[in-house]
């Protein structure tokens, strides 16, 4: 008996046209499915809650990771993320600033030491890396207390580092859940502060502007900067620098517009010997009272006024040496006579220095400024510049 080929073409057609997901679930060995295999999904993934708005002052917030050492807490590690996600931004104060992957590409070989980090010395460096104003990281595991979240959260405007505590009965309790939430949103609200936004205008194109030790960048610039104050400085080679201390207000925006002038190098003029030269003539000498021979001068005049004095005490002495009653006997005595002579001498002595000291002083102080300054070289068989001597001799006797 022939079979006819029409029912074996209809079993054909019905077997291709059943869902493949049914093919497989009869064990017929078939994978007629399109779709290609999904990723295992990673904490966060997807989680894009950043503002488009290039202009927002919100503060930055990044969620660095759940670091969950035991398997319980490894296996609701999603769920953590996102719970903990949603509490930051629940808040409103905070703009996202990077989602997982983003974060792990950005700190590629310390992301993991990130993570497991609870002090300003380790979350400061990725903090400026992701450019995170918050930085928070948190750990899952079971302690003493039972199950516990610790949150770490990093203000960068403040440089400190504030730690969270939340127990609860297991990974899996929802309101667990919901206390760790709430205590990261109460958290990112009392840290958050608005950004300012600092505007740039230079003319320059190759000037370099900096706040403190950030360099925002070449040119005009437009950055958001801590509230507070902190010092501007704009420069460029061959051009004055530019420097302004700024008070910046919490969600302000502070515009500056900056012109640098050229200060190049010095223009061509006369050299330092010809300046120097200049200035020696022009002086004419030192001040009058920064010179010696002023002083000197008076100490001469000084010996000579006691001299004087000296000298008129010895002429007492000598108007009694006579005989003033007639009886034959001098009126002063031996050692009177030998001491009023000791004093004549100095007198003597005393004038004649006194007066030679003056009159060289003054002869210093009149000739010497009037001279020309000194060669500085001597030609062979020339003579040396002229000189000025001044004798005096002053003589007296008793």
């Amino acid at each position: 008996m022939r079979i006819p080929p029409a029912p074996p073409i209809v079993l054909l057609a019905l077997a291709l046209w059943v869902h493949p997901a049914w093919a497989q679930e009869g064990g017929l060995g078939l994978d007629l499915s399109t779709d290609t295999p999904a990723q295992e999904e990673s904490p966060g993934v997807g989680l894009d809650l950043r503002d488009n708005d290039s202009t927002d002052l919100k503060p930055r917030f990044v969620l660095l990771g759940l670091d969950t050492p035991e398997r319980a807490g490894a296996q609701q590690s999603s769920n953590w993320f996102r719970a903990l996600a949603r509490g930051a931004m629940s808040s409103g104060m905070v703009a996202w600033g990077s989602n997982i992957q983003e974060t792990r590409e950005r700190l590629a070989q310390g992301y993991a030491a990130a993570t497991r980090c609870s002090e300003v010395a380790c979350l400061s460096e990725p903090a400026d890396a992701l450019d995170a104003d918050l930085l928070t990281s948190a750990r899952l595991s079971l302690e003493d207390a039972g199950w516990t979240l610790r949150l770490w959260t990093y203000d960068r405007d403040r440089r400190v580092v504030v730690e969270d505590v939340v127990t609860g009965r297991n990974p899996r309790d929802a309101a667990f859940l919901k206390e760790a939430e709430a205590k990261l949103a109460s958290r990112v609200m009392a840290l958050a502060r608005p950004r300012a936004l600092l505007k740039v205008e230079v003319n320059v194109p190759q000037a370099v502007v900096k706040v403190g030790e950030r360099i925002l960048g070449v040119g005009s610039v437009e950055a958001r900067l801590s509230p507070g104050t902190s010092q501007l400085e704009v420069s460029a080679d061959e051009y004055s620098t530019f420097t302004r201390t700024l008070n910046l207000k919490p969600g302000q925006t502070e515009s500056l517009e900056v012109r640098l002038e050229i200060s190049g190098p010095a223009p061509e003029g006369p050299g330092d010997e010809a300046v120097g030269g200049l200035s020696k003539r022009g002086a004419g000498g030192p001040s009058i009272f920064k010179r010696p021979a002023l002083y000197t001068a008076v100490a001469g005049l000084a010996a000579v006024a006691v001299g004087v004095v000296v000298g008129m005490g010895a002429k007492d002495v000598e108007k009694r040496g006579g005989d003033a009653n007639g009886d034959g006997i001098y009126d002063l005595t031996r050692k009177e006579r030998l001491d009023a002579q000791s004093q004549a001498n100095l007198a003597t002595a005393l004038i004649v220095g006194g007066g030679v000291v003056t009159a060289g002083s003054v002869a210093w102080l009149v000739v010497v400024p009037t001279r020309s300054e000194p060669k500085t070289s001597v030609q062979p068989g020339g003579t040396g510049g002229a000189s000025t001597a001044l004798q005096l001799v002053v003589g007296g006797s008793f």
